[in-house]
């Protein structure tokens, strides 16, 4: 039985992942800051702190894939307080993880490292993972420090892949379950002036896709987790209200989302910065999309909810 382990994967992406690994047939060990987290079943909860060497190194001996799940939510106010442990989040488990590895003697053949696609924030044109133009604001640059830190770790027998993760529309957490009871109080409006681009990605396409890489014999350094299908803020609320069936979505202004995002305690960029990012490689490279095309996903999430 092939063994996958998600660290820092006790979290909402974490357990969809856990899900689809476990009906797949595969082990599935979570390394978790809780010591108590019994989540779900048949997943094996190991307690780690994410910043010290301990019983957790043995777990990955004869691991097929490890995926680094590790960071603090980007939802808070960007304070010089939050954006040191925004990095420290990232940066530290992923050091850590890479010097576990090399005192391993069969370590993981794959190592998934996440990122975002952020790294592309605030540039005008379409990125696609060969575009090396990232942007320079704050999540731009967190999301490269968090890459360099995974691309110095020197492996031999471990294959490492970055791959990039756009706001997955999930009908338990995240873009989609905070809009949706927006869009249908008729608050689902553009947000300034609309303009900034949205890259997303289906959460049934995303486990998928994290699956996919894990079976490829050669995969390619860096895949980019997001839809082709990369809108403005004003054409995305307009598709999000027309599967929602609401006519009414009024705007945003930017006072407005400045002053929502303080009373949210989240930092106004997440609202106002383009973040204009899609796939070419994953295309290339085999990876079926479910759902590419927003009206579909939005449909589909609608229909279920």
């Amino acid at each position: 039985m092939k063994k996958v382990v998600l660290a820092g994967g006790s979290g909402h992406l974490g357990r969809l992942l856990a899900e689809l690994f476990i009906k797949a047939g595969m082990k599935v060990v979570v390394f978790s800051r809780s010591k108590v987290d019994k989540a779900m079943e048949k997943v094996d909860y190991v307690y780690w702190d994410g910043e010290t060497l301990g019983d957790w190194v043995g777990e990955l001996e004869d691991t097929d894939t490890l995926i680094n799940l590790c960071g603090k939510s980007i939802q808070c106010r960007f304070t010089k307080e939050n954006q040191q442990a925004l990095t420290n989040s990232r940066v530290v488990p992923t050091k850590l993880l890479g010097e576990a590895l090399r005192s391993l003697k069969r370590p993981p053949r794959l190592w998934i490292n996440f990122s975002g696609i952020s790294i592309f924030g605030g540039k005008e044109t379409l990125h696609a993972e060969d575009s090396t133009d990232y942007g320079i604001d704050f999540l731009s640059v967190l999301a490269q420090e968090w890459e360099a830190a995974f691309v110095d770790i020197p492996l031999q027998n471990t294959r490492k892949v970055i791959l990039r993760i756009s706001p997955v529309l999930s009908k338990g957490s995240g873009m989609f379950a905070e809009l949706y009871p927006l869009v249908k109080m008729g608050l689902g409006g553009k947000v300034g002036d609309g303009k900034q681009m949205v890259s997303w990605i289906h959460e049934h396409d995303f486990v998928q896709m994290v699956k996919w890489v894990a079976e490829l014999e050669e995969p390619a350094p860096v895949y980019h987790a997001c839809s082709s299908d990369t809108r403005s803020n004003k054409d995305f609320m307009r598709v999000f209200r027309e599967e929602a069936k609401i006519s009414l979505g009024l705007p945003v202004p930017v006072f407005m989302a400045y002053v929502g995002s303080f009373l949210k305690g989240v930092d106004v960029s997440l609202l106002l910065q383009t973040v204009p990012a899609t796939t070419k490689q994953t295309i290339e490279d085999g990876f079926k999309f479910k759902y590419n095309y927003l009206h579909s996903a939005l449909a589909q999430l609608i229909k279920s909810t």
